[in-house]
């Protein structure tokens, strides 16, 4: 069973807090870091906002750890993940008002990731692609699974479909800007550039 979303939220800002604190930064030095206002970051580290994967891996980067460094339980982690089907934690952010649902495909794992895998589900046919904008550092992968849309990567639309591969720089404007067959589903994998 998955945790509810606001326990999630819960361990994420607490997460983020404490290495915060370990790394004697300052809330506004670490809100300017990421490009958020400090009463926002203050929201995430109380639990009281979700963050998309984007402003989750822009932090993680600031603090020098992977985004998956804030889903772990502080129990000793094994140097495998096996996730099973049903089971993935969902990740509620800002994509997931807009219809997205990102499950992790990796969790428990202290090891130093090169990358973060995520299955991706959009339910809905009719996207608002003002809404839909990314950005994160690093690079990212999309393969697609099921269904057919467009994705917008910096200037360019990509007409993705079933097997189609999409890798693209992370820190240019990117997300989908038009479903043809809902639902969409496709794994994306974000690297996770080293300090």
């Amino acid at each position: 069973m998955n945790e509810p979303p606001r326990a999630v939220e819960v361990q994420i800002g607490h997460c983020i807090r404490a290495l915060r604190t370990e790394r004697n930064i300052t809330l506004d030095q670490l809100a300017v870091d990421v490009k958020l206002t400090k009463g926002q970051l203050s929201k995430i580290e109380n639990g009281k906002v979700s963050s998309p994967v984007s402003t989750l891996t822009r932090i993680a980067v600031a603090l020098a750890v992977e985004p998956g460094y804030f889903f772990q339980s502080q129990q000793p982690s094994p140097s495998a993940s096996l996730v099973r089907h049903g089971k993935r934690k969902v990740i509620v952010g800002r994509a997931s008002k807009m219809g997205h649902t990102y499950e992790a495909l990796t969790e428990g794992l202290s090891m130093r990731k090169d990358f973060e895998p995520y299955l991706m589900r959009i339910e809905e046919k009719n996207v608002k692609p003002e809404h839909n904008v990314f950005k994160h550092p690093g690079h990212e992968l999309l393969y697609m699974l099921k269904g057919e849309m467009d994705y917008r990567h910096g200037g360019e639309v990509y007409h993705l479909e079933p097997g189609d591969s999409l890798f693209f720089e992370g820190h240019l404007e990117h997300g989908p800007v038009k479903i043809y067959r809902p639902p969409v589903e496709f794994l994306t994998i974000i690297s996770n550039p080293r300090q």
